[in-house]
Protein backbone atom coordinates (compact mmCIF):
# COMPACT_ATOMS: atom_id res chain seq x y z
CA UNK A 1 0.00 0.00 0.00
CA UNK A 2 2.84 2.40 0.86
CA UNK A 3 4.34 1.91 -2.62
CA UNK A 4 1.03 2.83 -4.22
CA UNK A 5 0.70 5.96 -2.05
CA UNK A 6 4.28 6.96 -2.90
CA UNK A 7 3.64 6.56 -6.62
CA UNK A 8 0.39 8.53 -6.39
CA UNK A 9 2.26 11.35 -4.64
CA UNK A 10 4.97 11.26 -7.32
CA UNK A 11 2.37 11.41 -10.11
CA UNK A 12 0.43 14.23 -8.41
CA UNK A 13 3.67 16.19 -8.01
CA UNK A 14 4.61 15.75 -11.67
CA UNK A 15 1.11 16.62 -12.88
CA UNK A 16 0.73 19.74 -10.72
CA UNK A 17 4.21 21.07 -11.46
CA UNK A 18 3.72 20.54 -15.20
CA UNK A 19 0.22 22.04 -15.05
CA UNK A 20 1.59 25.23 -13.50
CA UNK A 21 4.81 25.37 -15.57
CA UNK A 22 3.22 25.26 -19.02
CA UNK A 23 1.19 28.52 -18.77
CA UNK A 24 4.25 30.33 -17.44
CA UNK A 25 6.44 29.13 -20.29
CA UNK A 26 3.72 29.90 -22.85
CA UNK A 27 3.23 33.40 -21.36
CA UNK A 28 -0.50 32.93 -20.82
CA UNK A 29 -2.18 36.21 -19.78
CA UNK A 30 -3.19 35.12 -16.26
CA UNK A 31 0.33 33.89 -15.52
CA UNK A 32 1.93 37.02 -16.94
CA UNK A 33 -0.39 39.25 -14.89
CA UNK A 34 0.55 37.45 -11.68
CA UNK A 35 4.26 37.95 -12.29
CA UNK A 36 3.72 41.63 -13.05
CA UNK A 37 2.22 41.91 -9.55
CA UNK A 38 5.33 40.23 -8.14
CA UNK A 39 7.66 42.51 -10.11
CA UNK A 40 6.27 45.57 -8.37
CA UNK A 41 7.15 44.13 -4.95
CA UNK A 42 10.33 42.13 -5.46
CA UNK A 43 11.81 44.31 -8.24
CA UNK A 44 12.74 41.37 -10.44
CA UNK A 45 11.86 41.46 -14.14
CA UNK A 46 8.45 39.76 -14.48
CA UNK A 47 9.31 37.90 -17.70
CA UNK A 48 12.63 36.62 -16.37
CA UNK A 49 11.04 35.49 -13.10
CA UNK A 50 8.10 33.86 -14.92
CA UNK A 51 10.37 31.91 -17.29
CA UNK A 52 12.76 30.98 -14.46
CA UNK A 53 9.85 29.72 -12.37
CA UNK A 54 8.35 27.76 -15.28
CA UNK A 55 11.69 26.09 -16.08
CA UNK A 56 12.21 25.34 -12.37
CA UNK A 57 8.78 23.73 -12.08
CA UNK A 58 9.34 21.66 -15.21
CA UNK A 59 12.79 20.66 -13.94
CA UNK A 60 11.26 19.61 -10.65
CA UNK A 61 8.70 17.45 -12.46
CA UNK A 62 11.54 15.87 -14.44
CA UNK A 63 13.51 15.16 -11.25
CA UNK A 64 10.52 13.39 -9.74
CA UNK A 65 10.06 11.42 -12.97
CA UNK A 66 13.70 10.33 -12.83
CA UNK A 67 13.22 9.42 -9.16
CA UNK A 68 10.21 7.22 -10.05
CA UNK A 69 12.34 5.08 -12.36
CA UNK A 70 15.69 4.87 -10.59
CA UNK A 71 14.59 5.13 -6.92
CA UNK A 72 17.87 6.91 -6.05
CA UNK A 73 17.48 8.38 -2.55
CA UNK A 74 19.65 11.39 -3.33
CA UNK A 75 17.57 12.36 -6.36
CA UNK A 76 14.38 11.89 -4.34
CA UNK A 77 15.68 14.05 -1.51
CA UNK A 78 16.80 16.75 -3.95
CA UNK A 79 13.45 16.66 -5.78
CA UNK A 80 11.29 16.85 -2.68
CA UNK A 81 13.51 19.42 -0.94
CA UNK A 82 13.24 21.49 -4.13
CA UNK A 83 9.46 21.06 -4.02
CA UNK A 84 9.31 22.13 -0.36
CA UNK A 85 11.45 25.22 -0.98
CA UNK A 86 9.40 26.06 -4.08
CA UNK A 87 6.11 25.80 -2.18
CA UNK A 88 7.38 27.84 0.78
CA UNK A 89 8.54 30.50 -1.69
CA UNK A 90 5.16 30.38 -3.43
CA UNK A 91 3.42 30.90 -0.09
CA UNK A 92 5.70 33.84 0.67
CA UNK A 93 4.89 35.40 -2.69
CA UNK A 94 1.18 34.84 -2.21
CA UNK A 95 1.13 36.53 1.19
CA UNK A 96 3.73 39.25 0.73
CA UNK A 97 3.93 40.06 -2.97
CA UNK A 98 0.38 39.66 -4.22
CA UNK A 99 -2.14 42.36 -3.26
CA UNK A 100 -4.60 39.67 -2.23
CA UNK A 101 -3.56 36.00 -1.89
CA UNK A 102 -5.32 33.54 -4.18
CA UNK A 103 -6.68 31.01 -1.72
CA UNK A 104 -6.67 28.14 -4.23
CA UNK A 105 -2.94 28.65 -4.84
CA UNK A 106 -2.31 28.84 -1.10
CA UNK A 107 -4.14 25.54 -0.53
CA UNK A 108 -2.24 23.84 -3.37
CA UNK A 109 1.09 25.11 -2.04
CA UNK A 110 0.34 23.93 1.50
CA UNK A 111 -0.81 20.54 0.18
CA UNK A 112 2.36 20.09 -1.90
CA UNK A 113 4.55 21.25 0.98
CA UNK A 114 2.96 18.64 3.23
CA UNK A 115 3.43 15.96 0.57
CA UNK A 116 7.09 16.91 0.23
CA UNK A 117 7.61 16.69 4.00
CA UNK A 118 5.99 13.25 4.00
CA UNK A 119 8.18 12.11 1.10
CA UNK A 120 11.34 13.44 2.73
CA UNK A 121 10.52 11.46 5.87
CA UNK A 122 9.85 8.25 3.95
CA UNK A 123 12.57 8.31 1.28
CA UNK A 124 15.10 6.74 3.65
CA UNK A 125 12.95 3.61 3.74
CA UNK A 126 13.41 2.88 0.03
CA UNK A 127 15.00 -0.42 -0.93
CA UNK A 128 18.67 0.11 -1.76
CA UNK A 129 19.60 -0.11 -5.43
CA UNK A 130 23.20 -0.79 -6.41
CA UNK A 131 24.44 1.25 -9.33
Amino acid sequence: MKKIIDQIINIITIAVMTFFAIPKLLAKPQSTAGFIQFEKVIHLDADFFRIFTGISELGLALLVLIFIFNKNETIGKIAYTFLLVTMLTALGLEFFARPEPKIVLVIIAIFLALLSIYKLKTINNLPKIKL
